[in-house]
């Protein structure tokens, strides 16, 4: 990647409309030969970034539960970059099991990694649980990605150097600060048997993907590691899978979502709707940056203060990395 210097400031020459093409026409030399994990890449946001990859030189492993989907996502970029190095890996978020494989057969594969981007989410889903008992918005967004990053720190770290550090990406929401409750994260309500919205319960999970965030950065700072953790929110994009739930749940549910959520999506917001490939360009911005802030949150390619009252509370963030590990079973020890 070069000599960079992840202590520093942002590049102001990226904003709101900037696409992710636009910074790799800056940056993309520094993906050459990296080997780029992003999940959920076989659509959207993940796709757009797993093409921009590939077409620079990097190793891209689309990992998704559909492999079907991910295997058309790979013929479609090497259609359009023939020498693109991609690959699929079945991953299913929303199944423990799945993503333990996973990080078994990458760390027995011997292969580096410089770039985890978690990606893949669900929004505002009916009331579900994943096949561990987790309510499916918290399950896939954070403790599916939870087990996976803290599966394969170990390659990570092996990856980077003091000059070049690891990357992780984990993708949140503006959502962590619009929806999420006073206290952040329902703790005593973890399956929402007692509260269920759909989107508190993404914002929840939006806001467990910046602690997370913080809470891993300080633990690889202290270990003196080289890699650098930061998450971002890459905008309000309405042409994505994500939105899938809010447009098949029929038209007398989609009625109640309009009125108890929705509209004022749209307008605490504040913001105006981006396309993917202005959605990926913070993704990409984070992943090849040479001035990328540890711990940090961005938003439009740049540092963000835009979170949660609790998102900056690291009594909160040092609670859910414990509940984390009870449930994925898994620890740094």
């Amino acid at each position: 990647m070069g000599n960079a210097n992840v202590y520093g400031s942002s590049d102001k020459s990226f904003g709101f409309k900037s696409t992710a093409t636009e910074v790799a026409n800056k940056y993309g030399q520094r993906a050459l030969d990296k080997h780029i994990v992003i999940t959920g890449s076989n659509c959207g946001l993940g796709y757009e970034a797993a093409r921009v990859f590939a077409s620079h030189g990097a190793k891209v492993v689309i990992a998704c539960r559909n492999v079907q989907a991910g295997q058309e996502a790979a013929d479609k970029i090497r259609k359009e970059t023939p020498a693109a190095a991609v690959e699929v890996q079945q991953l299913d978020l929303a199944n423990l099991q799945s993503v333990r494989d996973f990080t078994k057969a990458y760390r027995e594969s011997g292969r580096p990694l410089h770039i985890l981007v978690n990606n893949a989410g669900v929004m505002a889903c009916p009331k579900a649980l994943t096949k561990d008992g987790l309510e499916m918005q918290l399950g896939v967004n954070h403790m599916g990605h939870f087990l996976l990053t803290v599966g394969l720190l170990d390659v990570l770290k092996r990856s980077g150097t003091k000059q070049e550090p690891s990357r992780i990406l984990n993708l949140s929401s503006r959502a962590n600060f619009l929806y999420s409750p006073s206290m952040g994260i329902r703790f005593d309500d973890l399956k929402g048997e007692k509260n269920y919205h759909i989107w508190e319960r993404y914002g929840s999970s939006k806001l467990a993907n910046i602690l997370f965030t913080k809470e891993l950065s300080n633990r690889l700072t202290a270990a003196g590691d080289n890699v650098v953790s930061v998450s971002l929110h890459p905008g309000v994009i309405t042409d994505t899978n994500l939105m899938r739930h809010l447009i098949s749940i029929g038209p007398m549910l989609s009625a109640f979502v309009a009125l108890n959520g929705l509209p004022a999506f749209s307008v605490r917001v504040k913001e105006g709707n981006k396309n993917i490939p202005q959605g990926a360009a913070t993704t990409v911005f984070c992943a090849l940056s040479p001035d990328i802030v540890p711990g940090e949150y961005y938003c439009d390619c740049q540092v963000s203060d835009k979170v949660h009252a609790r998102g900056k509370d690291m009594n909160l963030a040092k609670q859910l990395w414990d509940v984390s590990e009870q449930i994925t079973g898994i620890s740094l020890k």
